[in-house]
C-alpha cells in the first residue's frame, strides 16, 4: 500500500512538472522576509488593479507627445552627457535602486530618444577610445585608438595629417563658442581624451607609457595624451577641465598635494606648464580640493583646471562612507562649476560631461557601486537642465558601450534589486543582478565548480562582487545598442536607430557648427517658403490688375 501511495504521488508530481511551460517554468522565488508595502505602495497597488489606471497612464503619455512642439531654433549651447558603460539594463536596475520599477531617471523624461550602434571598425564589441572618436568627431575608427581614422592601427608609430579627426569641441571653438570637459575618471582617460587627443593607443597617457618602439622612433607625431592636453590647439582653448589623474602630469620625483608621486620620466610638471601657458592669455586657476571648487569666482577666472585625485575620482559610495564629502567633489559638483564657468560666454558653449565610474564598477562586478554612480550621473543631468534654458540648450545623454550585466529572474514587485531573485535548479539562491564574466566568478563557484551558497552574504557591503559565469580579472563590455536621450533644440534628430558617429553630426547641425557652420536654419528656410506661398498669389493678382490698367489706358 505504501508503495502504491508513493507511486501515485510520483506520477502526480511528474504530471504537474510536465504540465508547466518549458520556457516559463514556475520559479522557485526567494521571498525576502522583510518586504512590506507602505501606505503609498498599497494605494498604488490598489490602483494598478484596474484597467482604467493603465489606460489613463498610456493616454497621458500620448497626450504629452501630441502637445510637444518641435524646437527648430539654432542651439546656442550643447551638452553631451556620456555615461560610460551605461547599458539599458543598468538604467532599468537604477530605477529599482532609487525606489521602484515606476521611477524615472531625469533623462528618461527627455522629449526624444533612440538607439546607437557601438561597434568599432575592427571589433564587434567596442572600447571607450574608438567610441569616443565616434560620438565626438563623427568618425568610426579602430579599437584603442583616439582621434584618428581607421587607417591608423593601434600601437602604430606614425600617421598623416589626413588621419587626424577633430571633435565637435573644436568645431565649437571655430564658431567662437566656449568649451569644457568634465569627468570622474582621469582627465587623460579614453572618453575625455577623445575631445582633444590624437593617439594610436589610449594608454599612452604619459611619456613613459608610450611603447618603447614608438618612444625611440624619433617621430614627432607620437606625443603622450597629458602633453596634448596642455599644448594641442583645441585643448589650449578649453575654458574648464575637471577630473582626476595627476599621476600623468608630474614627474616621478614630484608629488601632488596629497603626497602621491607622478609617473612621468621627462622631468616635467605639466600642471605648472598649463598655468604658465594660460596665464599668458587670461586668469588661470588650478584646483585640487572641493572647497576651492565651492569658492570658485567665475568672474575672476578665465581658465580652470581641476585635478582632484592621483588617479580616478573616488566612487561616490566610498566618499559618503568615509565622510569625505567636504573634500571630494561629486559629478554634480563638477557639472555645476563647469556650467557656471561657461554660461558667462556670450556665444554659448559646448560641454562634455562623463560619468566614467559606472563602467569601472561594472568591470569589477560591483553592481551596487555602478547603480549608485548612475544615480549620481542622473542628478548631474537634472542639475544641468535646471541651470540652462531648454529653448536654447540641446542636452544629449548616451553611453559609449554596454556591459555583460543582466537584470533577471522573476523577483516579486518591490523586491530589493541588490538581493536574490529566486533559487536555481540546484536549490541555491541567485541574484537579480549578475554578469556573464568577471572577477565575481571566484565568489560564485567553489574550487570544485559548485555554485556557492550566498544565503549568509552581506548584501549591504558596497564592494560586494556579484555573480559571474566566466572567470576574468575584469568584466568585459557588451555589443548591443545603447540609448540616446535628447532634449532641447533639434532633439527630434535623435529618434530611431543609427550609427554612433551620427551623434556629434546631429549636435553640430543643431548648433550650426562644424560641417554645418554655413548652413541656413531649416526652420528659416521653411518659413521663407511658406511666406512665398502666400506672396505669390498676391503678386499674380497685382500683375493682372496692372495689365488690365495698361489695356484701359
Amino acid at each position: 500500500m505504501k508503495t502504491l501511495k508513493f507511486f501515485t504521488f510520483s506520477v502526480f508530481f511528474i504530471a504537474i512538472s510536465k504540465g508547466e511551460d518549458d520556457f516559463h517554468p514556475k520559479p522557485l522565488i526567494e521571498i525576502a522576509p522583510h518586504i512590506e508595502l507602505n501606505d503609498v505602495d498599497s494605494r498604488l497597488r490598489d490602483l494598478e488593479g484596474f484597467n482604467e489606471y493603465w489606460n489613463n497612464k498610456a493616454q497621458n503619455y500620448i497626450a504629452d507627445q501630441l502637445k510637444s512642439n518641435l524646437n527648430t531654433k539654432k542651439a546656442k549651447n550643447l551638452i553631451l552627457f556620456l555615461g560610460d558603460g551605461l547599458s539599458i539594463s543598468t538604467v532599468a536596475a537604477t530605477r529599482m535602486y532609487l525606489g521602484g520599477e515606476e521611477v524615472e531617471l531625469d533623462f528618461e523624461k527627455f522629449s526624444h530618444y533612440g538607439l546607437a550602434k557601438t561597434y568599432c571598425v575592427d571589433r564587434q564589441v567596442s572600447d571607450s577610445a574608438c567610441t569616443a572618436t565616434a560620438f565626438l568627431s563623427g568618425v568610426k575608427n579602430n579599437y584603442r585608438s583616439l582621434g584618428l581614422t581607421a587607417n591608423v592601427l593601434s600601437n602604430q608609430c606614425n600617421f598623416n595629417d589626413s588621419d587626424i579627426t577633430y571633435s565637435m569641441l573644436k568645431w565649437a571653438q571655430d564658431a567662437g563658442k566656449a568649451t569644457g570637459i568634465v569627468t570622474t575618471t582621469r582627465i587623460t582617460h579614453a572618453t575625455p581624451a577623445g575631445a582633444y587627443a590624437h593617439s594610436p593607443h589610449r594608454e599612452w597617457e604619459n611619456n613613459a607609457a608610450i611603447s618603447s618602439t614608438c618612444r625611440n622612433s624619433n617621430t614627432s607625431r607620437i606625443v603622450d595624451i597629458a602633453h596634448q592636453l596642455i599644448y594641442n590647439e583645441e585643448a589650449q582653448k578649453f575654458k574648464v577641465i575637471l577630473g582626476g589623474g595627476t599621476r600623468h602630469f608630474l614627474n616621478t620625483t614630484m608629488q601632488n598635494e596629497e603626497g602621491r608621486a607622478g609617473e612621468r620620466t621627462d622631468g616635467r610638471n605639466l600642471i605648472d606648464e598649463w598655468l604658465q601657458e594660460r596665464n599668458k592669455i587670461g586668469k588661470a586657476k588650478y584646483f585640487w580640493h572641493k572647497q576651492q571648487l565651492d569658492e570658485l569666482n567665475v568672474d575672476d577666472t578665465d581658465y580652470l583646471l581641476g585635478l582632484f585625485e592621483h588617479d580616478h575620482l573616488m566612487y561616490r559610495l566610498d566618499v559618503v562612507n568615509a565622510r569625505l564629502q567636504a573634500q571630494e567633489p561629486m559629478l554634480t559638483d563638477l557639472t555645476r562649476a563647469a556650467i557656471k564657468m561657461l554660461k558667462k560666454e556670450d556665444n554659448g558653449f559646448v560641454l562634455l560631461v562623463e560619468g566614467g565610474r559606472i563602467d569601472h564598477a561594472h568591470h569589477s562586478n560591483y553592481a551596487r557601486k555602478s547603480l549608485d554612480e548612475t544615480a549620481e550621473f542622473a542628478r548631474a543631468i537634472e542639475l544641468a537642465k535646471l541651470m540652462t534654458n531648454e529653448e536654447e540648450t540641446l542636452i544629449v545623454v548616451t553611453s559609449d558601450h554596454s556591459h555583460v550585466f543582466t537584470y533577471a529572474g522573476y523577483p516579486l514587485r518591490k523586491n530589493d534589486v541588490l538581493r536574490t531573485a529566486g533559487r536555481g535548479d540546484d536549490r541555491m539562491p541567485y541574484e537579480t543582478l549578475s554578469y556573464a564574466n568577471g572577477p565575481g566568478y571566484d565568489r560564485t563557484f567553489d574550487e570544485n565548480g559548485v555554485r556557492a551558497n550566498m544565503t549568509e552574504d552581506d548584501f549591504s557591503f558596497r564592494s560586494r562582487r556579484y555573480s559571474a559565469m566566466v572567470s576574468l580579472s575584469s568584466e568585459t563590455h557588451a555589443g548591443e545598442d545603447v540609448g540616446v536621450y535628447a532634449n532641447g533644440p533639434w532633439s527630434h534628430l535623435f529618434q530611431g536607430s543609427y550609427e554612433q558617429n551620427v551623434i556629434p553630426i546631429a549636435m553640430a547641425y543643431a548648433a550650426k557648427i562644424g560641417p554645418y557652420a554655413d548652413i541656413i536654419l531649416e526652420s528659416t528656410t521653411t518659413q521663407s517658403m511658406a511666406n512665398g506661398i502666400y506672396i505669390m498669389p498676391v503678386l499674380l493678382i497685382f500683375g493682372l490688375i496692372l495689365s488690365v490698367f495698361k489695356i484701359l489706358l
